[in-house]
């Protein structure tokens, strides 16, 4: 992945920090005949270290980021799944809220537009997970991670039995052992004079991810 040196960063606190924020992502995989399968899933970040807990946040991040893994799941009946291998390389987009730039936003008059966004590109070896404990494990971490987010306090064990063990059987997990992060955080560090007229612009612009854009900007120097 392509980050300038201005907007990339290699903080596990700030990787950690956009994943818990944006854990949704895209799975790409290589095919029996080549060409890439993608599946959009949700995921959850995992240290080895941690056996407590449903995954980590940002405040317990590892020095070394390629000491996580990223755990998913995904619909067995999906053709991807069937094509998924223990040791096979593997490769996870995150892509956060994005938004167009107008060179009017700027105060000097020589510019062109651009685009602010947060992506990552995660890189790894892939385990799959197919047996029915380490499906459950799965499931309740994926759960406990999600449903923290929205303070409800649902677990796996509130539903019941036979609908767990449909659900166990209608899908495969995986976790990528992480070998490589690329981040990027363009949010128009380069133009630090004109941060908060483009910021302004961005809440006031009408757009559904104009705020939030403007929002990250004050997470970044």
């Amino acid at each position: 992945m392509y980050v300038p040196a201005h907007y990339r960063t290699d903080d596990p606190a700030a990787i950690l920090g956009w994943l818990a924020r944006f854990p949704f992502g895209t799975l790409v995989t290589a095919g029996a005949d080549g060409l890439p399968l993608a599946t959009s899933l949700p995921v959850i970040t995992e240290d080895q270290g941690i056996t407590e807990g449903q995954g980590i946040t940002e405040d317990q991040a590892p020095q070394d980021i390629t000491g996580l893994t990223i755990a998913a799941h995904m619909a067995r009946r999906n053709p991807h799944a069937a094509a998924l291998s223990t040791g096979m390389p593997a490769l996870l987009v995150v892509n956060g809220p994005d938004a167009y730039i107008s060179p009017a936003w700027y105060e000097s008059p020589v510019n062109v537009p651009t685009w602010d966004y947060v992506g990552l590109q995660i890189r790894g070896r892939l385990t799959v997970i197919d047996d029915r404990d380490g499906l459950l494990d799965l499931m309740h971490r994926q759960i406990a991670a999600f449903e923290t987010r929205s303070a409800t306090g649902w677990t796996l064990d509130a539903a019941p039995e036979a609908h767990v063990d449909r659900l166990i059987q209608g899908v495969v997990g995986l976790r990528i052992q992480v070998e490589r992060i690329d981040c990027m955080q363009k949010l128009s560090q380069n133009k630090p004079t004109d941060r908060p007229t483009i910021q302004a612009a961005l809440r006031a612009s009408g757009s559904d991810y104009g705020p939030v854009v403007a929002g990250l900007m004050d997470l970044v120097r």
